[in-house]
């Protein structure tokens, strides 16, 4: 026998771990499921050692939001909703001053926009391509697959009791 109460006190945990007593058991295995269920529900630490509380940050209402959308299957509506809300930063501003969106057509995907001048229902109609790929790539590819581009509703006023019907209205102011 050692007369070191270190050693001694070593010499008996080694004895009296290899039998366990009756009822123990059950308390430990008790003892090692809560160990194992704390060891999984461990605070990822950053770098230097501290916990890493990054995971209990508030989130952006952005993205609180936009994960709502995809579970709930709303992308296409809200993409329509910000196609008619938002259009001058969809389109651009100077393309933006001169049309508006005035419907859309959920069965064929078709928008339909008014331009303020002939000159610029031409050119929009030349532009529709690039307009459509900008559209496509802000909103998604199965939101807008169709331009109706409409002139301007120009309305002559009716006066005078007798009135000779015309060649229609025209688009005579630019």
């Amino acid at each position: 026998m050692t007369t070191d109460p270190v050693a001694r006190a070593l010499e008996n945990l080694k004895k009296a771990g290899g039998t366990p007593v009756s009822g123990a058991p059950v308390a430990a295995s008790r003892r090692k499921n809560t160990t194992q269920r704390r060891a999984s529900r461990r605070i990822p630490t950053r770098m230097d050692g501290r916990a890493d509380r990054s995971y209990r940050d508030p989130k952006g209402f952005h993205e609180l939001v936009g994960r709502e959308i995809r579970r709930q299957g709303w992308q296409q509506q809200f993409s329509v909703h910000k196609l008619m809300n938002a259009w001058e930063e969809l389109v651009g501003d100077k393309v933006a001053a001169h049309t508006r969106p005035v419907s859309y057509q959920q069965e064929n995907q078709q928008l339909v926009v008014q331009c303020d001048s002939t000159p610029w229902a031409t050119q929009l109609r030349l532009m529709q391509r690039s307009i459509l790929q900008s559209l496509a790539r802000q909103l998604g590819p199965d939101v807008v697959a169709e331009l109706k581009i409409l002139g301007p509703n120009i309305k002559l006023p009716r006066t005078g009791r007798l009135r000779v019907k015309g060649r229609g209205p025209r688009d005579d102011f630019g």
